[in-house]
């Protein structure tokens, strides 16, 4: 079958054929790959800057923001047929399993030894098939079949989001995004659909097509951020940047919340008076749980169509290494496309 792979010895890129991959339990299922979708990981991972293979190998199958199709199950599968639309979670449980993997929280994972499709230990799902757990698989209907590849970025928003809710005093009216990518348009819009007034800062000019797209769907932007800006009960950081992270402190109000989602490493300045006087509460956040990815697939039926079309630009596969490396402008998610 055809895969594209990153060989982690020469530090290529190559395309061709793979071994078919088989079943090795009952409670295993066979599916079509038809959609991957590509994020600043993988773009990571292109560049050869992080990244593990599977042990006793030299190479790692990219790709895990997937969108597949149930070809066989396995024997004890009951939940899953042929023909159903699913997605996978990304990470799998370390081994023996900690106290978090035992209750199926294995994005709170405390060992540090799980693994993870298409990142550190375990091939992803840029091929033509791929074998799951039906555990690891989430149902997916129909109707949002077409949007659904957007599934596993949003679920990282919905397990912030909802950790912010569960940690605010008071319901949250007002939310400020930083970043204009994918995560951060993804977390407005969900914080958008439970009725929380919301705002994304980046520094792309109002000009630039990502931008038109933002507006259009109803949510405000800026590209600075001033003392005169409304105190916001929620910063979602989606940049990855350390000076845009620092700088949006100064847009937590009281009792306010801070979900760090995006990576980077840096110096900068924050109050920690501010935090104490201000009972303000900073938390970071990474991958997500199966209920998350539920709250996922929930909010993309509720989400605009029209905005979800424009979210999405599609090209074959073998687009791969052209595409990878740099983010697309004029949209917010590059979405290969392996089998129709």
């Amino acid at each position: 079958m055809k895969a594209v792979w990153l060989d982690l010895n020469s530090r290529r890129i190559e395309e061709g054929d793979v071994p078919e991959p088989v079943f090795d339990s009952d409670n295993q299922v066979l599916i079509r790959v038809v959609e991957v979708g590509v994020c600043g990981t993988d773009r990571d991972l292109a560049a050869f800057a992080r990244g593990e293979a599977p042990s006793g190998e030299t190479t790692l199958i990219p790709g895990h923001e997937a969108l597949g199709r149930v070809l066989a199950a396995g024997g004890a599968v009951t939940r899953l047929k042929p023909g159903d639309w699913v997605v996978p979670t990304v990470r799998r449980a370390c081994a023996p399993a900690c106290r978090a993997c035992e209750r199926n929280r294995r994005d709170l994972c405390v060992s540090g030894a799980y693994t993870e499709r298409g990142i550190f230990r375990r091939h992803g799902y840029m091929s033509e098939r791929a074998v799951d757990f039906a555990g690891d698989l989430i149902p997916v209907p129909e109707e949002i079949a077409r949007f659904a590849v957007l599934t596993e970025p949003l679920s990282v928003v919905e397990k912030a989001i909802e950790k912010a809710i569960r940690l605010h005093e008071e319901p949250i009216e007002r939310a400020l995004v930083l970043g204009a990518g994918p995560i951060g348009f993804l977390a407005a819009l969900a914080l958008q659909a439970r009725g929380i007034e919301v705002a994304i800062h980046s520094a792309e000019p109002g000009s630039h097509p990502r931008v038109s797209k933002i507006v259009s769907a109803g949510i405000g932007y800026c590209t600075a951020l001033d003392g005169h800006a409304p105190r916001a009960d929620l910063v979602v950081e989606a940049t990855g940047s350390p000076e845009a992270a620092f700088a949006g402190f100064r847009c937590l109000g009281p009792s306010g919340v801070y979900a760090v989602l995006g990576g980077g490493v840096g110096a900068g300045h924050i109050s920690f008076l501010d935090l104490v006087m201000k009972n303000q509460i900073v938390f970071g956040s990474v991958n997500a749980s199966p209920e998350s990815m539920a709250l996922a697939v929930r909010d993309l039926a509720r989400f605009d169509r029209r905005v979800l079309e424009g979210f999405i630009r599609r090209v074959p596969l073998g687009a791969f290494r052209g595409g990878v490396l740099e983010p697309p402008r004029d949209t917010f998610k590059l979405v290969h496309v392996l089998t129709e």
